[in-house]
């Protein structure tokens, strides 16, 4: 049995459903909080961005971290 070939439209067939969620999610939080939804997005996606930042700043660190105890290792300056 040959595995399927590389097909975009499979690749990406989960982002309708994500809007749909998204915009659900949008919803519900206004409901629930009596913020206008457009205020309620605004306020969602600045918090996400600066997650996003922390987040992004915390992987290059154990990236950066990792090439050095790998660097280390090779050098013979620790011994695992």
């Amino acid at each position: 049995m040959r595995p399927p070939g590389f097909d975009p439209h499979r690749l990406v067939s989960w982002v309708p459903d994500a809007g749909q969620g998204l915009r659900a999610a949008l919803r519900w939080g206004a409901q629930h909080t009596g913020l206008p939804v457009v205020l309620f997005a605004a306020i969602a996606l600045v918090a996400s961005w600066h997650l996003f930042r922390r987040t992004l700043r915390f992987a290059v660190q154990v990236v950066l971290a990792m090439v050095a105890l790998l660097a280390a290792t090779r050098l013979g300056w620790i011994a695992w």
